[in-house]
């Protein structure tokens, strides 16, 4: 059983259980008990910083919510379902002492997991993630990008076949493009005023994320938001008022510097553990895969 729950860590089930003349159910159920006995439970006096997530494991929208430590990396807690009942189930388990040492806890603006943290941690700073918020950004650039698309064939406009097919170029990173999407970026940008507007201003939204002072990180999203308005694109209006509402919580990314970036990065690993085992056959399951292998990452 041990020998299988090792081979577990790097090959499929249904080849262990080829090589081993066993059920991939029994190697599932073995390397289930190995680990329910053998791995660490997390460690839940020392929380301080908490990263919150959903992350698609079935077809179907069939989601987990799983929480990390955002010091250690260590995945803490992962069950089926993303509603507010669901973070609520692990917020339960800390005792007031625990609760009390949280200092913050970085999740998407979304009111489920919003409500629940509220709820559970009043002390906590709540930061909303950095990347969520670009991947909002980028939604509504594209909805100019469509508009804007959609308006130039009306108009039987030379610069639709310009828009068409540069949804990806306009959200890249200046270092991630080529030299040739530059350019054909740069062909767009120069044929139409809104789509370089837009792309400016989305383009100037990442200098937040650099202030060290709170004061000048909220003088500037002000200014932004003004400069949003005076454009009068409606997406990245609708965008700028849900930032200046939600702003506490982005602002307080200046104090604690957390984005959801290494649960971003255990995704992959969901993903390859899900390959392994041959799909989801049980989430307490996939639970202790995922939390070995976080607990391997943050050994290494």
């Amino acid at each position: 059983m041990e020998y299988a729950s090792r081979l577990c860590r790097k090959s499929p089930v249904s080849e262990i259980a080829e090589i081993l003349g066993h059920s991939a159910s029994s190697i599932r159920e073995w390397d289930k008990g190995i680990l329910e006995n053998t791995l660490q439970a997390p460690d839940l006096d020392n929380l301080r910083v908490l990263l919150v997530d959903e992350k698609s494991v079935r077809k179907g929208h069939k989601y987990v919510t799983v929480v990390m430590d955002g010091d250690s990396r260590e995945v803490i807690y992962m069950v089926e379902g993303a509603k507010k009942e669901t973070l609520m189930g692990f917020y339960d388990r800390l005792k007031p002492a625990q609760k009390d040492k949280v200092q913050a806890v970085g999740l998407d603006r979304g009111g489920a997991y919003l409500s629940a943290t509220r709820e559970a941690l009043p002390k906590a700073d709540i930061v909303f993630d950095k990347f969520h918020l670009i991947q909002n950004l980028n939604a509504a650039m594209d909805e100019v990008r469509r508009e804007e698309y959609r308006e130039a064939l009306r108009k039987k406009h030379p610069s639709a076949s310009l828009i068409k097919g540069q949804r990806y170029n306009l959200l890249r990173l200046p270092e991630n493009r080529t030299a040739a999407q530059s350019l054909r970026l740069g062909e767009l940008l120069n044929a139409n005023e809104t789509l370089s507007k837009a792309h400016l201003l989305s383009e100037q939204l990442r200098i937040l994320w650099t202030y060290g002072d709170r004061g000048d990180a909220e003088q500037f999203l002000q200014n932004w938001i003004k400069m949003v308005e005076e454009s009068a694109l409606k997406p990245l209006t609708r965008y700028a008022k849900g930032l200046w509402r939600h702003r506490e919580g982005i602002l307080n990314y200046v104090r604690h510097n957390i984005t959801s970036g290494p649960l971003e990065a255990m995704n992959g690993t969901i993903e390859r553990v899900i390959r392994r085992g041959c799909g989801v056959q049980d989430i307490r399951y996939l639970y202790l895969k995922v939390r070995q292998e976080s607990l391997q990452s943050g050994q290494r």
